[in-house]
């Protein structure tokens, strides 16, 4: 599930993934976080967790998505969109570009207005092409029905 962990830091959502993790220690951290559960796991599907759980039964990552927010029936603020690290998920923050001239090519830093960086894992983020691509991979899986705002162009 991580390029669906992706995804949802990408919305917006705090979302823990670790791999490798045994099934005790996943269900553990998940409720001692108050943490809903996604999994493909149909042995740890049949247990029970405090928060909820849902199995996810397909191998694609943005058919998985549409299950849990036509499921959940979710409500996603575009708001959130691009404000978490999609590798470590932390919240991230704007970032002076003379802080960021010695880890960004200078194109960026002439044609980007708005630069991003994880405080984490100092992961730079920016609106380039890879942006409008995730735009696009987003509104294959979410409904507008599901977006509080308006898709962020």
């Amino acid at each position: 599930l991580g390029k669906l962990a992706k995804y949802l830091r990408i919305l917006g959502f705090d979302t823990y993934f670790r791999e490798p993790i045994d099934d005790a220690n996943l269900l553990k951290t998940a409720a001692s976080d108050g943490r809903f559960l996604l999994t493909r796991d149909s042995r740890l599907g049949a247990k029970s967790h405090p928060f909820g759980m849902m199995l996810l039964t397909d191998d694609e990552p943005l058919a998985q998505l549409a299950r849990i927010v036509a499921g959940l029936d979710l409500k996603i603020d575009t708001a959130g969109f691009f404000t978490r690290c999609s590798r470590c998920n932390e919240p991230t923050r704007p970032v002076d570009k003379a802080a960021a001239a010695n880890r960004a090519f200078p194109y960026i830093l002439k044609t980007q207005d708005i630069i991003s960086e994880c405080p984490s894992c100092r992961r730079l983020y920016w609106k380039g092409t890879h942006y409008k691509r995730l735009l696009d991979e987003l509104r294959t899986a979410i409904s507008d029905e599901n977006i509080k705002g308006q898709w962020p162009e």
